[in-house]
């Protein structure tokens, strides 16, 4: 049994300096952001500009938890494009982010949101949000295929346990 605690713990070294070294081949630095290949660091997070356009259902599991500050940052990159951000409706009828924080900041287009059935879309309103081509948001129907933005949090740099 102490054999395989020990392997465990060499295995666990290993993947530490591996983490680093990509790390430090990615970035030039060990105390850099470590972000996975094509996505940004800003801040403490890392974030994803899809190029292909998915329906908002099929990108909520890559989602984008955006702060004030964030919202520059990601309006920045954004215009004039449209993107799924992780903020709907359809789960309690209030707008919240994907991990259930109530959404607080009001960036919506004037007249948003307006849950528009008339769409011709299929069942259900416009319940799941986007940002406009100006980086203001706006209600749309979740079946619409648009690029999307994922977040992650920055992994914390491995330690050399060696």
């Amino acid at each position: 049994m102490k054999t395989s605690n020990h392997l465990l713990s060499v295995e666990q070294r290993v993947s530490n300096l591996s983490d680093l070294c990509i790390c430090l081949c990615r970035s030039g630095s060990a105390t850099g952001a470590c972000c996975p290949p094509n996505w940004i660091a800003f801040s403490t997070s890392c974030y994803y500009f899809s190029r292909v356009s998915l329906s908002w259902n099929n990108s909520r599991d890559c989602d984008a938890c955006v702060t004030l500050s964030v919202q520059e940052f990601v309006t920045h990159r954004t215009m004039p494009e449209l993107f799924w951000v992780g903020l709907s409706d359809w789960r309690t009828g209030s707008w919240e982010w994907v991990d259930q924080m109530p959404y607080t900041v009001e960036r919506w287009k004037p007249g948003q949101p307006d849950n528009w059935a008339h769409h011709g879309l299929g069942p259900g309103n416009e319940d799941c949000a986007h940002l406009h081509d100006d980086g203001r948001l706006n209600d749309q129907h979740c079946s619409i295929k648009e690029r999307f933005i994922c977040q992650k949090d920055i992994p914390s740099q491995p330690s050399l346990l060696l």
